[in-house]
Protein backbone atom coordinates (compact mmCIF):
# COMPACT_ATOMS: atom_id res chain seq x y z
CA UNK A 1 0.00 0.00 0.00
CA UNK A 2 1.50 3.43 -1.01
CA UNK A 3 2.08 4.91 2.57
CA UNK A 4 2.81 8.17 4.45
CA UNK A 5 2.99 7.42 7.99
CA UNK A 6 4.35 10.57 9.59
CA UNK A 7 1.65 13.48 9.69
CA UNK A 8 1.02 16.34 11.92
CA UNK A 9 -2.06 18.10 12.57
CA UNK A 10 -3.00 21.44 14.94
CA UNK A 11 -3.59 18.68 18.08
CA UNK A 12 0.28 19.57 17.90
CA UNK A 13 2.60 21.40 15.59
CA UNK A 14 0.75 21.09 12.55
CA UNK A 15 -1.11 23.85 10.95
CA UNK A 16 -3.97 21.72 9.61
CA UNK A 17 -6.95 19.95 11.46
CA UNK A 18 -7.10 16.23 11.52
CA UNK A 19 -9.57 15.99 8.99
CA UNK A 20 -7.87 18.38 6.15
CA UNK A 21 -5.19 16.09 6.86
CA UNK A 22 -6.99 13.36 5.67
CA UNK A 23 -8.21 14.94 2.52
CA UNK A 24 -4.80 16.51 1.58
CA UNK A 25 -3.94 12.41 1.85
CA UNK A 26 -6.34 11.82 -0.51
CA UNK A 27 -5.28 14.18 -2.80
CA UNK A 28 -1.42 12.95 -2.63
CA UNK A 29 -2.54 9.49 -3.76
CA UNK A 30 -1.94 7.71 -0.54
CA UNK A 31 -3.36 4.19 0.61
CA UNK A 32 -2.60 4.04 4.38
CA UNK A 33 -1.74 7.06 6.40
CA UNK A 34 -1.04 7.64 10.47
CA UNK A 35 -1.38 10.78 12.18
CA UNK A 36 1.30 11.33 14.53
CA UNK A 37 0.81 14.39 16.72
CA UNK A 38 3.82 14.81 19.26
CA UNK A 39 2.62 13.20 22.35
CA UNK A 40 -0.70 13.36 21.75
CA UNK A 41 -3.78 11.41 19.70
CA UNK A 42 -6.31 13.18 20.54
CA UNK A 43 -6.67 13.67 16.61
CA UNK A 44 -6.91 9.99 15.90
CA UNK A 45 -10.72 9.63 15.73
CA UNK A 46 -11.30 12.86 13.96
CA UNK A 47 -8.88 11.36 11.43
CA UNK A 48 -10.02 8.07 11.03
CA UNK A 49 -12.83 8.98 10.34
CA UNK A 50 -12.38 11.03 7.69
CA UNK A 51 -9.94 9.03 5.96
CA UNK A 52 -13.17 6.17 6.51
CA UNK A 53 -14.99 8.36 4.35
CA UNK A 54 -11.75 8.10 2.12
CA UNK A 55 -10.99 4.76 1.63
CA UNK A 56 -8.13 5.40 3.03
CA UNK A 57 -6.50 3.38 6.00
CA UNK A 58 -5.95 5.21 9.20
CA UNK A 59 -3.31 3.58 11.54
CA UNK A 60 -3.76 5.14 14.89
CA UNK A 61 -0.37 6.75 16.40
CA UNK A 62 1.36 9.03 17.91
CA UNK A 63 5.25 10.47 18.40
CA UNK A 64 6.63 10.33 21.32
CA UNK A 65 9.77 13.01 22.71
CA UNK A 66 11.91 10.91 24.39
CA UNK A 67 15.49 11.27 26.22
CA UNK A 68 17.50 8.75 26.69
CA UNK A 69 20.33 9.11 28.66
CA UNK A 70 22.20 5.76 27.57
CA UNK A 71 22.89 7.00 24.41
CA UNK A 72 21.98 10.74 24.27
CA UNK A 73 19.13 10.15 22.08
CA UNK A 74 17.37 13.42 22.47
CA UNK A 75 14.32 13.06 19.36
CA UNK A 76 11.01 10.79 18.76
CA UNK A 77 9.58 7.47 18.90
CA UNK A 78 6.87 6.54 16.69
CA UNK A 79 4.22 4.27 17.98
CA UNK A 80 1.65 1.94 16.33
CA UNK A 81 -1.58 0.69 16.90
CA UNK A 82 -2.40 -0.96 13.37
CA UNK A 83 -4.45 -3.85 15.28
CA UNK A 84 -6.10 -1.73 18.07
CA UNK A 85 -9.57 -0.05 17.89
CA UNK A 86 -9.98 3.24 17.02
CA UNK A 87 -11.56 4.43 19.92
CA UNK A 88 -9.98 2.45 22.56
CA UNK A 89 -6.54 1.84 21.43
CA UNK A 90 -2.93 2.25 23.38
CA UNK A 91 -4.55 2.79 27.14
CA UNK A 92 -0.94 2.26 28.47
CA UNK A 93 0.54 4.40 25.88
CA UNK A 94 -1.79 7.29 26.13
CA UNK A 95 -1.60 7.19 29.71
CA UNK A 96 1.79 7.68 29.13
CA UNK A 97 1.05 10.81 26.84
CA UNK A 98 -1.33 12.88 29.82
CA UNK A 99 1.89 13.13 31.45
CA UNK A 100 3.37 14.49 28.80
CA UNK A 101 0.77 16.58 27.68
CA UNK A 102 0.73 18.19 31.30
CA UNK A 103 4.48 18.98 31.45
CA UNK A 104 4.05 20.68 28.13
CA UNK A 105 1.33 22.94 28.92
CA UNK A 106 3.42 23.68 31.79
CA UNK A 107 6.37 24.48 29.88
CA UNK A 108 4.41 26.87 27.70
CA UNK A 109 2.07 28.65 30.24
CA UNK A 110 5.88 29.40 31.95
CA UNK A 111 6.84 30.70 28.32
CA UNK A 112 4.14 32.90 28.39
CA UNK A 113 4.54 34.64 31.70
CA UNK A 114 8.81 35.41 30.40
CA UNK A 115 7.46 36.88 27.45
CA UNK A 116 4.93 39.05 29.37
CA UNK A 117 7.91 40.55 31.34
CA UNK A 118 9.74 41.14 27.73
CA UNK A 119 6.63 42.05 26.11
CA UNK A 120 4.81 44.46 29.21
CA UNK A 121 3.01 46.23 26.85
CA UNK A 122 1.14 43.73 24.88
CA UNK A 123 -1.62 41.93 26.80
CA UNK A 124 -0.33 37.91 26.64
CA UNK A 125 -2.19 34.80 27.92
CA UNK A 126 -2.51 31.43 27.20
CA UNK A 127 -6.22 31.68 26.49
CA UNK A 128 -5.31 34.32 23.75
CA UNK A 129 -2.60 31.66 22.59
CA UNK A 130 -5.87 29.40 22.44
CA UNK A 131 -8.01 31.31 20.38
CA UNK A 132 -4.91 31.88 18.36
CA UNK A 133 -4.11 28.68 17.15
CA UNK A 134 -7.83 26.90 17.07
CA UNK A 135 -9.77 30.22 15.78
CA UNK A 136 -12.13 28.98 18.95
CA UNK A 137 -12.86 30.34 22.15
CA UNK A 138 -11.18 29.34 24.93
CA UNK A 139 -12.02 25.30 26.08
CA UNK A 140 -10.37 23.32 28.84
CA UNK A 141 -11.56 20.10 27.77
CA UNK A 142 -9.79 20.90 24.11
CA UNK A 143 -6.71 22.58 25.37
CA UNK A 144 -5.81 19.49 27.42
CA UNK A 145 -5.75 17.88 24.41
CA UNK A 146 -3.88 20.01 22.74
CA UNK A 147 0.28 18.95 22.95
CA UNK A 148 1.44 22.87 23.22
CA UNK A 149 5.12 23.20 22.34
CA UNK A 150 7.73 26.14 21.14
CA UNK A 151 5.78 26.14 17.78
CA UNK A 152 3.09 27.88 19.10
CA UNK A 153 4.93 30.04 21.35
CA UNK A 154 6.72 31.63 18.17
CA UNK A 155 3.67 31.54 15.93
CA UNK A 156 1.52 33.71 18.27
CA UNK A 157 4.51 35.86 19.40
CA UNK A 158 4.50 36.64 15.67
CA UNK A 159 0.91 36.97 15.84
CA UNK A 160 0.94 39.61 18.19
CA UNK A 161 3.57 41.86 16.46
CA UNK A 162 6.16 41.01 19.20
CA UNK A 163 8.72 39.38 16.42
CA UNK A 164 9.54 40.10 13.02
CA UNK A 165 6.62 38.62 10.75
CA UNK A 166 9.92 37.36 8.56
CA UNK A 167 11.41 35.67 11.50
CA UNK A 168 11.82 31.74 10.73
CA UNK A 169 11.34 29.31 13.53
CA UNK A 170 14.83 27.89 13.90
CA UNK A 171 15.76 31.76 14.61
CA UNK A 172 13.31 32.56 16.95
CA UNK A 173 14.68 29.41 18.93
CA UNK A 174 18.59 30.83 18.76
CA UNK A 175 17.55 34.51 19.62
CA UNK A 176 14.68 33.90 22.12
CA UNK A 177 16.05 30.63 23.43
CA UNK A 178 20.02 30.28 22.91
CA UNK A 179 20.35 33.67 23.73
CA UNK A 180 18.27 33.57 27.17
CA UNK A 181 15.98 36.85 25.80
CA UNK A 182 13.02 34.20 27.08
CA UNK A 183 13.77 31.82 30.50
CA UNK A 184 14.20 28.22 29.81
CA UNK A 185 12.37 25.53 30.88
CA UNK A 186 13.43 21.73 30.98
CA UNK A 187 10.73 19.71 29.92
CA UNK A 188 10.34 15.83 31.34
CA UNK A 189 10.13 13.01 28.71
CA UNK A 190 10.17 9.60 28.93
CA UNK A 191 13.17 7.25 28.18
CA UNK A 192 12.83 4.79 25.72
CA UNK A 193 12.29 1.63 27.68
CA UNK A 194 9.20 3.55 29.04
CA UNK A 195 8.04 3.98 25.46
CA UNK A 196 8.48 0.00 24.28
CA UNK A 197 6.68 -1.02 27.33
CA UNK A 198 3.91 1.12 27.01
CA UNK A 199 3.37 0.38 23.26
CA UNK A 200 4.15 -3.36 23.19
CA UNK A 201 1.33 -3.06 25.96
CA UNK A 202 -0.65 -1.99 23.57
CA UNK A 203 0.08 -4.54 21.22
CA UNK A 204 2.13 -1.71 19.24
CA UNK A 205 5.58 -1.40 17.61
CA UNK A 206 8.05 1.51 18.02
CA UNK A 207 10.12 2.56 15.21
CA UNK A 208 13.08 4.85 15.10
CA UNK A 209 12.11 8.45 12.63
CA UNK A 210 14.25 10.40 10.66
CA UNK A 211 17.66 8.37 11.77
CA UNK A 212 19.35 10.94 9.19
CA UNK A 213 18.73 14.05 11.91
CA UNK A 214 21.56 12.25 14.01
CA UNK A 215 24.30 13.47 11.29
CA UNK A 216 22.36 17.00 9.90
CA UNK A 217 20.63 14.68 7.27
CA UNK A 218 24.58 14.66 5.36
CA UNK A 219 24.92 11.51 4.19
CA UNK A 220 28.54 11.86 3.67
CA UNK A 221 29.11 12.10 7.33
CA UNK A 222 26.72 8.46 8.01
CA UNK A 223 28.63 6.68 5.75
CA UNK A 224 31.74 7.55 7.11
CA UNK A 225 30.28 6.39 10.46
CA UNK A 226 28.29 3.55 9.13
CA UNK A 227 29.49 1.28 12.26
CA UNK A 228 28.69 4.27 14.77
CA UNK A 229 25.21 3.63 12.86
CA UNK A 230 25.13 0.54 12.96
CA UNK A 231 26.15 0.20 16.87
CA UNK A 232 23.32 2.51 17.08
CA UNK A 233 20.78 0.29 15.51
CA UNK A 234 21.74 -2.53 17.34
CA UNK A 235 21.06 -0.88 20.60
CA UNK A 236 17.71 0.29 19.60
CA UNK A 237 16.90 -3.68 18.63
CA UNK A 238 18.27 -4.73 22.08
CA UNK A 239 15.79 -2.12 23.93
CA UNK A 240 12.52 -3.44 21.72
CA UNK A 241 11.92 -1.41 18.72
CA UNK A 242 10.54 -2.75 16.12
CA UNK A 243 11.02 -0.24 12.90
CA UNK A 244 12.87 2.16 10.97
CA UNK A 245 11.47 5.29 8.87
CA UNK A 246 12.71 6.01 5.83
CA UNK A 247 11.81 9.85 5.35
CA UNK A 248 12.26 12.67 3.46
CA UNK A 249 15.31 14.43 3.32
CA UNK A 250 14.21 17.28 1.33
CA UNK A 251 15.47 16.36 -2.07
CA UNK A 252 14.88 13.67 -4.27
CA UNK A 253 18.60 12.79 -4.33
CA UNK A 254 19.43 13.04 -0.37
CA UNK A 255 16.71 10.78 0.64
CA UNK A 256 17.69 8.30 -1.84
CA UNK A 257 20.97 7.52 -0.70
CA UNK A 258 20.20 8.47 3.05
CA UNK A 259 17.63 5.78 3.21
CA UNK A 260 19.38 3.33 1.18
CA UNK A 261 22.31 3.26 3.61
CA UNK A 262 19.76 2.82 6.39
CA UNK A 263 17.86 0.07 4.90
CA UNK A 264 21.17 -1.47 4.67
CA UNK A 265 22.57 -1.08 8.19
CA UNK A 266 19.18 -2.21 9.44
CA UNK A 267 17.64 -4.97 7.67
CA UNK A 268 19.87 -7.76 8.90
CA UNK A 269 19.45 -6.43 12.03
CA UNK A 270 15.33 -7.46 12.31
CA UNK A 271 14.03 -3.82 11.92
CA UNK A 272 10.98 -3.86 9.54
CA UNK A 273 10.45 -0.17 7.33
CA UNK A 274 8.00 2.47 7.19
CA UNK A 275 7.62 5.71 4.95
CA UNK A 276 6.82 9.27 6.29
CA UNK A 277 7.90 12.57 5.07
CA UNK A 278 7.43 14.30 8.82
CA UNK A 279 4.26 16.72 7.07
CA UNK A 280 3.20 19.61 9.42
CA UNK A 281 1.31 21.45 6.40
CA UNK A 282 0.60 24.26 4.07
CA UNK A 283 2.79 27.02 5.83
CA UNK A 284 5.11 25.43 8.04
CA UNK A 285 8.20 25.03 6.38
CA UNK A 286 7.34 21.52 6.57
CA UNK A 287 4.62 20.79 3.48
CA UNK A 288 5.92 17.52 2.70
CA UNK A 289 2.77 15.24 2.24
CA UNK A 290 3.05 15.02 -1.55
CA UNK A 291 6.97 14.85 -1.73
CA UNK A 292 7.54 11.55 -0.26
CA UNK A 293 5.90 7.81 0.29
CA UNK A 294 6.76 4.32 -0.45
CA UNK A 295 5.17 0.53 -1.02
CA UNK A 296 4.48 -0.41 2.51
CA UNK A 297 5.25 -3.75 3.10
CA UNK A 298 2.73 -3.85 6.36
CA UNK A 299 3.22 -4.05 10.20
CA UNK A 300 4.35 -7.75 10.78
CA UNK A 301 1.93 -9.99 12.63
CA UNK A 302 -0.01 -8.62 15.66
CA UNK A 303 2.67 -8.18 19.12
CA UNK A 304 1.29 -9.95 21.91
CA UNK A 305 -0.51 -8.00 24.73
CA UNK A 306 1.99 -8.20 28.14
Amino acid sequence: MISNLHLHSRFSDGMSWPEDVALEAARAGLDMVALTDHDTMAGVERFARQCQSLSIVAVPACEIDVFEPQIDYKSELLAYFPYGDIETCAPATKGLLNDSLTHRRARLEFFIKSAQELYPETPLSFEDLFKDKTAFEFDEGLAQRISWSKVDLFLYLKARRCIHPEMNYKTFKKRFFGNGMLKKYKLDKPDVASIVRAAHADGGFVVVPHLGHLWDDDYSLIYKETEKLRALLAWFRRAGVDGIELYWYNSEYKSAKINELVREVAKPQGFFFTYGSDCHGAGSGKHTIMKFKGPFEGFPARKSIA
